[in-house]
């Protein structure tokens, strides 16, 4: 377990040579900082909309396009960006020479994606509040101060959405993993998240991944119980498609 915690450390610590670090920053703080200028610069027409339930009017504000485009294709860009170090650099032979298990190798770096991506909705939950915050103690006519922040709805969104990308971060991570080139994993999940936003009110989109952050916040462009149910599905092809990249990483005859 030591050993395996350092490898992790040191997968974070290539991660400073791409734009990982970069991406997950502006995935986190992007869209609250265009609504907090836009609440600034328009306050009488946002005061206005927002009302006495400020806080929900802006959570909606920012998650309806981080749903819709900006989260899947986040998670799309770092698992690329951190599977494509070796490959770059031409040290995929070099790591798997090396005196580590190809559980450690997989799932280092892996862990690090995901702590990324958590990295990315703690910013984006923060960002949020200082949004909120800033726009207040500039025109006094805002609600923030006034109105308790919705912690609980806060936190259960960001687990639904956390839980949503899940299948995709592993369809993605098996693609970066299979492809030498860099742009070939981006191109693939971006067509099928553009295929996933054209099919979203098909009645069997729930088995589709790359759809889930959509049905997971748009509620009512589906029918039934399909907002729960996707989530289920979603842990099933995370845990099912990990599972098979593991053993196509060990079985592979060539690799790097």
């Amino acid at each position: 377990m030591a050993t395996f915690i350092i490898n992790t450390k040191a997968e974070l610590w290539k991660c400073r040579k791409t734009a990982a670090y970069w991406i997950t920053l502006i995935a986190g703080i992007f869209i609250p900082l265009v609504m907090w200028l836009m609440m600034t610069i328009d306050a009488k027409e946002f005061v206005r909309d927002f009302g006495n339930d400020a806080w929900q009017t802006l959570m909606r504000a920012c998650w309806q396009p981080t749903a819709a485009f900006l989260m899947p294709m986040y998670v799309i860009l770092v698992t690329s960006l951190v599977v494509q170090i070796e490959y770059r650099n031409n040290t995929w032979k070099q790591v798997y020479a090396s005196p580590r298990s190809y559980a450690d190798i997989f799932f280092s770096k892996f862990l690090v994606i995901h702590g990324l991506i958590l990295t990315a909705l703690l910013l984006f939950n923060l960002s949020i509040l200082v949004a909120g915050y800033g726009a207040n103690a500039i025109h006094g006519t805002y609600k923030f101060f006034d109105t308790a922040v919705p912690w609980t709805d806060m936190l259960t969104v960001t687990g639904k959405m956390y839980t949503a990308v899940l299948a995709m971060t592993a369809i993605q991570y098996w693609i970066s993993l299979r492809f030498k080139n860099f742009i070939a994993p981006i191109g693939i999940g971006l067509a099928l998240l553009i295929t996933g936003i054209m099919i979203v009110q098909w009645k069997h989109v729930v088995y589709y991944p790359y759809a889930y952050t959509l049905l997971t916040y748009f509620k009512n462009l589906n029918k039934g119980n399909a907002v729960l149910v996707h989530l289920n599905y979603s842990w099933i092809w995370f845990v099912g498609i990990t599972l098979l990249a593991f053993w196509d990483t060990v079985k592979r005859k060539e690799r790097g």
